[in-house]
């Protein structure tokens, strides 16, 4: 293959650390930055959707969307992955990577198209709704979009990255379900929103990339696709598992409990999630291409696995103690008054954070090592550990199934941390031992942070005030103790100075 059909190899694996510290540090600031970004225009979407739409007109759409879910996953085929994962890529693979998202995007829209008033009555909805038809368009617009992420994402460019994924949620979808939510459309200003931030995120990504898209010959494909889908198939069958597993509370919700109480179920794992995502995502999308890049080191990619999961619990353990504490007030300033059902689901959820935000960092390392057929296994147990608990705390209601979805993320969190430690023996040691640390910071918060909080509501406070001012006693608190353990974070410490000085993202 010569030098010029050649798109963006991996580099080797025996590169310096210090070359890919720098990438890395640096798509950690960008990443960072997408992700508060993120965090911040879903956080406005909570606040005005929630006074815009009722419980019911969320689980409505929530129903749609897990259809659409399933179907994305089985059109895209793990096919970007693929592309960050491959140690050489050419054009010819780009090419028919692209012919083949694009052809599985159309084919699964039309079968959702057809089948959707068999489908629709399954997830709790009218036999004649029309949301999984109009869904469908995103499933091509995802087919269409998924090269031009994946090779973004190879080549570390993830400064374009957050751009498209800022103005396709900010734009597109917040601004499309705000404006149709307050003319009265319903759980259909959702939809909408979908579908308006699928198009503008497959507009934005091939425009920042403009990769090869006709079709090679029929003998270079087949031999293209052979590479390319060998990892994708396996990815994607993870993926399906991955998506049962985050959905299979929801389809017990609906089909035990209904729409409404699915609205309620939703929101508050939304709460969750706001934390997980912030953290979890950034770290995925920067660990996945560097550890890909020494995939075959594995000293390097134990040394890369525990430091993250020390971030992780550094930041998770006192967030976890935090939203315990002020769940009421966070619902309360969120949703709104008539959103108290959420309180008890959100605090149970509160204390799975950190599993739930580390198996992410596993995740990573199953992708970058390629070994997503081993991990695929693991997410289907992980389904139906999420499907069976939900299904038995459903007979005590939605705090119930809070808490069968909870077993099931520690125990994933189990599985997939001994799945890890394949790559070097004494991982899972070396691995708690460093969340340990991070328990004297989870202390402190929580005896400063509660007392606080129960004088502030004893005052009959705001609630505002009564956030602002636990929160700001739990971290300073939090702090001082991470300043009397500093010793033991000195790799940690060293990489966040790092992403705050040199990675920042330059001005302008």
């Amino acid at each position: 293959m010569s030098s010029s059909d050649t798109v963006g190899a991996a580099a080797p694996a025996a590169g310096p650390d210090r070359s890919m510290t720098r990438s890395a540090v640096r798509g950690l600031s960008w990443s960072m930055v997408g992700a508060l970004g993120q965090a911040l225009l879903q956080l406005v979407s909570i606040v005005v959707l929630s006074r815009l739409l009722t419980a019911e007109e969320f689980g409505t759409a929530v129903a749609a969307t897990v259809v659409m879910g399933l179907a994305v996953v089985l059109g895209q085929l793990g096919i970007g992955p693929a592309l960050v994962q491959s140690r050489s890529l050419s054009r010819a693979d780009v090419a028919t990577a692209f012919s083949v998202a694009a052809a599985l995007g159309v084919v699964l829209a039309g079968l959702l198209f057809l089948a959707a008033p068999v489908v629709n009555p399954l997830v709790g909805l009218p036999a004649d709704s029309w949301f999984l038809r109009l869904l469908s368009v995103v499933l091509v617009l995802g087919g269409l979009s998924s090269v031009s992420l994946g090779l973004l994402q190879r080549h570390l460019r993830f400064r374009a990255l957050v751009l498209v994924e800022l103005s396709s949620y900010g734009v597109g979808y917040l601004g499309t379900t705000v404006v149709l939510a307050s003319a009265g459309a319903g759980a259909a200003a959702l939809v909408w929103g979908q579908v308006v931030q699928a198009l503008m995120t497959a507009a934005g990504a091939y425009a920042l990339v403009r990769h090869p898209v006709r079709p090679r010959p029929w003998a270079v494909m087949v031999a293209s696709a052979r590479r390319v889908l060998g990892f994708g198939s396996a990815y994607s069958f993870s993926q399906l598992g991955n998506w049962v597993g985050l959905n299979g509370d929801n389809l017990v919700v609906t089909s035990t409990l209904g729409p409404a109480a699915l609205g309620v179920y939703s929101r508050a794992y939304q709460l969750l999630v706001q934390p997980a995502n912030l953290i979890g995502t950034v770290a995925d999308k920067v660990l996945f291409p560097s550890l890909s890049r020494i995939q075959d080191d594995s000293d390097r990619l134990a040394r890369a696995y525990v430091l993250a999961g020390s971030l992780v619990a550094l930041l998770t353990l006192p967030s976890s103690v935090l939203l315990f504490v002020l769940t009421p007030e966070v619902v309360a300033i969120l949703l709104g008054p008539g959103w108290t059902a959420v309180v008890l689901p959100l605090q149970v959820f509160a204390v799975v954070l950190l599993p739930r935000t580390a198996y992410k960092i596993s995740g990573s390392l199953t992708r970058a090592t390629g070994a997503v057929l081993g991990g695929a296994w693991r997410q289907w147990l992980y389904a139906a550990e999420v499907t069976v608990g939900c299904a038995i705390g459903s007979l005590w209601g939605i705090t119930g199934v809070a808490v069968g979805a909870s077993a099931a993320i520690v125990a994933h969190f189990v599985t997939m941390l001994v799945f890890s430690a394949r790559i070097s023996r004494g991982l899972v040691g070396r691995v708690l031992r460093s969340y340990a640390r991070s328990l004297p910071l989870a202390a402190a918060t929580a005896a400063v942070a509660w007392p606080v909080a129960t004088v502030l509501r004893g005052a009959a406070l705001p609630d505002l005030v009564v956030v602002l001012g636990t929160a700001g006693s739990g971290v300073l608190a939090a702090v001082i103790a991470l300043v009397a353990t500093r010793r033991l974070f000195r790799d940690e410490l060293a990489v966040l100075t790092a992403a705050r000085s040199r990675g920042a993202p330059p001005a302008g």
